[in-house]
């Protein structure tokens, strides 16, 4: 009875996974959507669109059909509950497109519930296995490894956005420095905003060509596209830029005088930054050399010492 039991749910798993497979039976394109692709801005939506589900979740082609359905329906019921639970996180589709761009939410989730399972049940296998040189794990150790496993890609995708934002910072001033050298040259903010995108290279320029790209189409102007940038990224030298540029472009202010003292002030609070973060390199520094540099200098120092003063009193 088992056996037939095990049979029929493997044939039913094989049958779901080659009729989901199949482009039979899938709906065909709504008209709206074929009629934004007639436009310029609905074809950056489509791109965007299109973009994410293309992005392969296993390099092996075979794991790629079977198990990335699986995965994508689990982590789209995973947010449904975490929705209806109030514990969804609103800002992840936008954390997604900067960290992992192609990556959707439930391909995000999926993965999380993947990384739950393998990490959770290496344990009990090793424990099969007979792979246990302090004894057997127990049990709380092994949702606390399915809780690491879970959270793993979340600290993954934070460490991403982590370097993206410190890249950002990084080229902000030489972005800013641009802007004033094209704005002087006699530009207007558009044309600066074309020139410095072309020499900005990094995470910062390709942005800013971006803007440049969904201005030319006519979807969004340029100081409109800096501020989108701006409350995408969450950077405050981000929103001072954007300021600058609105009140420039609106009110027809000169562009120079007001990135040049911006590119001043963010130069300033870059170097506070620098300093304050040698002065934290400097107090960690104090755990290793008292724990363990200090200690074993005494000891060379005194056991000579001690040695002298045992013979002397011998």
């Amino acid at each position: 009875m088992t056996a037939a039991l095990a049979l029929g749910g493997a044939l039913g798993c094989g049958l779901l996974l080659l009729v989901t497979a199949q482009p039979l039976g899938r709906p065909r394109p709504e008209l709206s959507l074929r009629l934004g692709r007639l436009s310029a801005e609905g074809r950056l939506a489509l791109e965007g669109q299109a973009g994410a589900p293309g992005a392969p979740m296993f390099s092996s082609p075979l794991l790629e059909r079977t198990l990335r359905p699986v995965l994508e329906d689990a982590g789209r019921l995973l947010g449904t509950l975490l929705a209806r639970a109030g514990i969804e996180l609103g800002d992840l589709e936008q954390r997604l497109a900067l960290g992992v761009p192609r990556m959707t939410a439930p391909q995000f989730r999926g993965q999380q519930l993947a990384t739950a399972a393998v990490s959770g049940l290496a344990l009990p296998a090793m424990n099969v296995l007979g792979v246990h040189p302090l004894g057997p794990w127990p049990v709380w150790l092994w949702l606390a490894a399915a809780g690491c496993g879970f959270a793993a890609p979340g600290w993954q995708l934070s460490s991403r956005l982590g370097r993206r934002r410190r890249a950002i910072l990084e080229e902000i001033p030489v972005a800013l420095d641009l802007f004033v050298i094209a704005a002087s040259a006699g530009l207007s903010p558009e044309q600066a905003l074309v020139e410095a995108s072309r020499r900005l290279e990094g995470v910062l320029g390709q942005a800013l060509r971006d803007v440049v790209r969904e201005a030319g189409l006519g979807t969004a102007p340029g100081d409109e596209g800096i501020a989108r940038l701006a409350e995408r990224e969450d950077i405050p030298e981000l929103r001072s830029l954007a300021g600058a540029w609105q009140l420039a472009h609106r009110q027809g202010l000169p562009l120079a005088p007001a990135l040049l003292s911006l590119a001043e002030t963010v130069r300033d609070r870059r170097r506070a930054q620098l300093v304050e973060a040698g002065g934290r390199a400097s107090v960690r520094m104090l755990f290793p050399v008292a724990l363990f540099i200090f200690p074993v200098f005494l000891v060379v120092l005194l056991y000579p010492a001690g040695v002298e003063l045992l013979g002397l009193g011998g």
